[in-house]
């Protein structure tokens, strides 16, 4: 009888932590947006932005391979545009984090990039989509990494 309590409590405790990691969703976490900033002919440019929940980080663009996954910010094949360069990321933290025995960079409350794109030109009315794939970890857990769809829609200037 022992035993079955023990067990009950082992599977209780192990539930009622799963059910906590999953009340936090990555897109519950981080909020993604995207606007167009600049619309020169065939050359337009792109602003993403994050903004994270308090108590949560994001790793960064720059988080080196051998620990949490990296910030990646693509493009979906099929559109018309492409990235254009290197994107420019926010300022990022620096820490040695023990979990991963490793420096880990990452940004905390806000970030934001700059897209540069190329390949066809900014159509008003027309949405660009911008695929983000992130992990978001607090000082307890990590949540799976995850990819967001972003859009933003040309505007006439």
């Amino acid at each position: 009888m022992k035993h079955l309590i023990r067990d009950f409590g082992t599977l209780f405790t192990l539930l009622n932590i799963c059910f906590a990691a999953q009340a936090q969703r990555p897109s519950e976490v981080v909020k993604w947006g995207a606007e167009i900033t600049g619309t020169k002919p065939n050359a337009p440019s792109a602003k993403l932005s994050a903004t994270i929940m308090d108590g949560w980080h994001v790793y960064a663009l720059s988080q080196p391979d051998g620990g949490p996954t990296p910030l990646k910010i693509g493009i979906p094949s099929g559109s018309p545009l492409i990235l254009a360069g290197p994107i420019a990321e926010t300022k990022v933290v620096r820490h040695f984090d023990p979990s991963f025995n490793m420096e880990t960079v990452y940004y905390l409350k806000t970030a934001s990039f700059n897209l540069s794109l190329k390949g066809g030109e900014a159509v008003p009315g027309k949405t660009l989509l911008i695929d983000v794939r992130f992990q978001a970890c607090n000082d307890r857990l990590c949540l799976p990494p995850y990819t967001m769809h972003v859009s933003a829609t040309f505007r006439r200037r």
